[in-house]
């Protein structure tokens, strides 16, 4: 102990100083180090790939790096890293839905018979495997790619197809016919790029928003339909009655007669002691000639 005590005395200022720069160093080295090694490496979520693009020749990576740490050439090349998973662009009148949040964004446009007709989509969509490069190299970045390439393919499938429909039919009958041909138009679209791809039922058609004249109109309509059925039904009832009063008076007259007629032929057989004779009936009876005779 009193030996180290000893070479501490020894060891002057600048020795002192000497040591602690090269523990700093060494430190700065290792930091550095880390720091190297941890540029090296990129981690890729599941079901999502990464494309490598090389600053220096501007070229981008054939090979798309696959979920899990991979390596790269740091500061030299960039990753983007693409989500392939199931995506959902949905376009709506609800502003708490869709891409467009805080603002109404349903799809308005112009039917067969004149009119304007608002619907609300969902198109589930996702990037195949091993397509992430050829997206950012032929189009951008995948929010890049919603707003210009997804949203327009939706618009002009959905513009094509109302085009073909009348506002009656998109709100009623025809409403599962015209999810069916936008699908097709999106699929179609998706196939001749090669960027895209439909995933599971693809489209879906949320909702048909009519504007408010052409609303209007359709109520008025129908209250006035509603009120041409009352009046038939008022008629149709008042037949029914007359046609019973008729049935009635015909029992009545039919009754009354027969009645006169039993009349008559008791009479002249005699053999009544008391005969009651309403005088609705009509009867006249001379009976004093009778008795005289």
């Amino acid at each position: 102990m009193s030996y180290d005590r000893d070479r501490e005395e020894e060891i002057g200022p600048a020795e002192r100083i000497a040591q602690n720069a090269g523990k700093a160093l060494t430190a700065l080295a290792f930091v550095f180090a880390a720091m190297l090694l941890w540029s090296c490496v990129v981690f890729i979520p599941a079901g999502h790939e990464g494309v490598l693009f090389n600053k220096l020749s501007g070229k981008v990576s054939e090979t798309t790096l696959k979920q899990g740490w991979q390596l790269r050439v740091p500061v030299i090349t960039r990753v983007i890293i693409y989500d392939c998973r199931r995506k959902a662009y949905t376009m709506s009148m609800a502003l708490d839905e869709g891409q467009r949040m805080g603002q109404p964004d349903t799809n308005w446009s112009p039917t067969a018979d004149g009119n304007m007709v608002g619907l609300d989509v969902t198109v589930w969509y996702r990037i195949p495997l091993d397509t992430a490069g050829k997206v950012y190299l032929r189009l951008g970045d995948q929010n890049w790619c919603e707003e210009q390439v997804i949203r327009p393919i939706i618009r002009n499938a959905v513009r094509l197809v109302v085009a073909k429909y009348t506002a009656p039919e998109l709100y009623g009958i025809k409403r599962t016919e015209v999810q069916d041909k936008v699908k097709e138009l999106v699929a179609k679209s998706f196939a001749d790029d090669g960027f895209f791809i439909l995933d599971g039922d693809g489209v879906f058609l949320r909702d048909v928003h009519l504007t408010p004249s052409y609303q209007r109109s359709i109520e008025e309509k129908v209250a006035a339909q509603q009120a041409i059925q009352r009046k038939q039904y008022e008629v149709e009832q008042a037949k029914q009655e007359a046609l019973a009063i008729k049935i009635k008076n015909d029992a009545l007259a039919t009754a009354k007669s027969y009645l006169q007629l039993r009349t008559i032929e008791m009479l002249e057989r005699k053999d009544f002691k008391v005969m009651v004779v309403p005088q609705s009936q009509g009867l006249i009876l001379n009976l004093q000639e009778d008795q005289h005779k």
